[in-house]
């Protein structure tokens, strides 16, 4: 029954119309995703959405184009402000609030980037007419590929985590600007307009990630598969300038907090780590049922000497599957070239996207899987058009047999997929659901510890964070910023001398010096009742830009009562960054303070004008204005 099932979603698919296979595909995307709107905001979306001061009005849109991610969080080299535009835009419509807008945004991103693939594998399947399939089995085989690679779970990273956005959007971009580049090439009174929009959509996916860029290497990839004349070369080389100089404009004289250096990786090593995580990927493409964030293939110590040996062996195994695949995956490319040219395009478009990511450069990771958003479309293409290739030749009814009979396995396998994302979202449905189902599922790293940890304070279960916290001490004993999160979880618990033991652990990474001396101060200052501005006053001096630390010293002149500090402090911070809605709030209670009602009604009003969702400025300014209206 089931197979008779299959056989009829295909054959009503092979007579689908362009127009009803996009909503096909659109559809797929929603449908496996839907969960995810009853989900909250979870990892770093409590930085980039929940903490950026940049997403809260539309008059900040320019300044969010002159500052990097984590604005008031860790230091990052990510560039990406149309990702911060669409927050912005979610920020407008449904606040915090209401966490299913963001989530719906994201969705909606990646169903687009599903239809964008879907039309640039129909032009890309038909490049050279002499080996080209026909229309109907290549918009059939387009659709087929946007549909799994729409509802793959192993995207769950990139669509269901609000964070993870800059991927749809990148390619997205990508994927739209390779789809109008290959109208450019076709004869027609438009080719200089998709030429143009061609090169604004590679902007664009530069502008959402900083791996965009592949999808501009993966056109000139093309052009040269095209073997298109100079003149082409030519004119595309002088959109590609411009479009890099708007780039790097933009991205070199936007103000960053250098992060630290990735740990660099030694030449030696990197080529085994890439074969392992070649290997890992593959088992995930293909049975994604151990998903999480957190992933490595390194090879660590662990519990026992008994568990670190057992791990080295693995690993050794994986490598040695990874040199395999590889080694299968140099044989595919030669088969193909003989078979379809179009599949080693493929093959090298996909490859072009995940050198990047392959370990043979130094990353902040060895595996994420959010990392083959963009080379998983252009495998699953190359995959699909080699199957097809596969049945040519043979008789008719051979052929149909065994059609039927892949069609049938790839349908069950796409459905099996679209399960296991349907019931990923629940994953994600609040921080500790997704902390702790990430532990479950191998993602047992320190740094899931640590933030588990901070959950189970915020909850006020103390023993349980700090049980947390020293495991994760044990996993990673070398890491300053777990210690420093261990040294205020015991400033809290009141237990002074195990705080000052963890700070001088924490002291040693200077990157966190700021950051020591604030909780230095607390210590201080709760342990002996001593003034500790001295402290507060060397951690701004430390670390001048960091807003958290500048307002913690404001808020301390003001209990002091030395307003006129305090004032100064505040006038020296708007000059220079006045983008925050919570500075002219400040600034606002410091001018009330010394009784300047009708200054700091103007400073209430910046503040509104800074974040649209705040009504308790709002109010306040209701009232400053009743109040100045009553007293004429």
């Amino acid at each position: 029954m089931l197979a008779r099932i299959l056989f009829l979603i295909i054959a009503v698919l092979k007579k689908l119309p362009r127009s009803i296979a996009v909503v096909v595909v659109i559809a797929a995307a929603f449908f496996v995703y839907w969960p995810a709107l009853r989900n909250g905001f979870v990892w770093d979306d409590t930085a980039l959405c929940l903490r950026d001061p940049l997403i809260r009005s539309w008059r900040l849109i320019p300044e969010g184009f002159r500052h990097f991610l984590f604005l008031d969080a860790t230091a990052s080299n990510f560039y990406r402000p149309l990702q911060r535009l669409t927050f912005t835009a979610d920020y407008q419509l449904y606040s915090f609030a209401q966490p299913w807008g963001w989530h719906l945004t994201s969705i909606a991103i990646h169903a687009a980037a599903a239809v964008a693939l879907f039309f640039l594998l129909v032009r890309l399947s038909g490049l050279r007419p002499a080996t080209a399939l026909s229309i109907e089995l290549r918009e059939r085989l387009a659709l087929g590929v946007a549909v799994l690679w729409a509802i793959h779970p192993l995207h769950t990273s990139a669509v269901t985590y609000i964070a993870g956005r800059a991927d749809p959007l990148a390619a997205l971009c990508g994927f739209s600007g390779l789809a109008l580049g290959l109208v450019s090439l076709e004869s027609g009174r438009h080719k200089r307009l998709a030429a143009l929009g061609a090169a604004a959509c590679f902007l664009g996916a530069l502008l959402s990630k900083e791996s965009g860029a592949a999808a501009l290497l993966i056109w000139f990839v093309i052009l040269a598969w095209r073997r298109v004349g100079w003149s082409v070369f030519g004119k595309w080389f002088a959109l590609t300038a411009a479009v890099l100089g708007i780039y790097c404009t933009l991205r070199f004289t936007a103000e960053k907090t250098p992060p630290p250096p990735p740990p660099d990786t030694p030449m030696a090593i990197r080529p085994i780590l890439a074969a392992r995580a070649v290997a890992e990927y593959a088992g995930l493409i293909i049975a994604p049922v151990s998903l999480h964030m957190e992933r490595d293939v390194s090879t660590h110590p662990q519990d026992s000497v008994d568990a670190t040996l057992r791990n080295a062996r693995q690993r050794e195994y994986q490598t040695l599957l990874g040199v395999l695949l590889i080694i299968g995956g140099a044989g595919w490319w030669r088969r193909a070239a003989r078979v379809d040219p179009h599949i080693p395009l493929a093959l090298g478009a996909g490859l072009v996207a995940y050198l990047p990511v392959s370990n043979l450069f130094s990353l902040n990771a060895t595996v994420a899987e959010h990392w083959l958003y963009v080379p998983s479309a252009f495998l699953f293409f190359a995959a699909g058009l080699s199957i097809l290739r596969a049945f040519e030749g043979k008789a008719n009814a051979q052929r149909s047999k065994a059609a039927g009979a892949v069609g049938a396995s790839l349908a069950i396998w796409m459905a099996l997929l679209g399960a296991r994302t349907f019931l990923r979202q629940a994953d994600w449905r609040d921080q500790r659901t997704f902390i702790e189902r990430t532990i479950a599922d191998g993602g047992d790293s320190p740094r899931m510890h640590m933030n588990l940890a901070n959950v189970e304070f915020a909850a006020g279960r103390q023993d349980r964070a700090l049980a947390h916290y020293r495991e994760a001490l044990r996993r990673a004993p070398e890491q300053p910023m777990i210690w420093l999160g261990y040294a205020n979880v015991l400033l809290r618990a009141r237990d002074f001398d195990g705080a000052r033991e963890a700070l001088a652990h924490a002291e040693k990474l200077p990157l966190l010096t700021a950051e020591c001396y604030r909780t230095r101060a607390a210590l201080d200052h709760l342990e002996t009742g001593h003034d500790s501005g001295n402290l507060l006053r060397a951690a701004l001096e430390s670390a001048p830009r960091n807003w958290p630390i500048r307002k913690h010293y404001v808020e301390y002149l003001l209990e002091r009562g030395d307003d006129e500090e305090a004032m100064r402090e505040m006038r020296d911070v708007l000059i220079f960054h006045g983008f925050r809605n919570e500075e002219w709030v400040l600034m606002g209670r410091i001018l009330e303070s010394i009784n300047r009602p009708d200054l700091a009604l103007n400073a209430y009003r910046q503040a509104a004008g800074r974040d649209v969702h705040d009504e308790a400025t709002r109010t306040r300014i209701r009232q400053l204005a009743a109040n100045a209206e009553a007293a004429k």
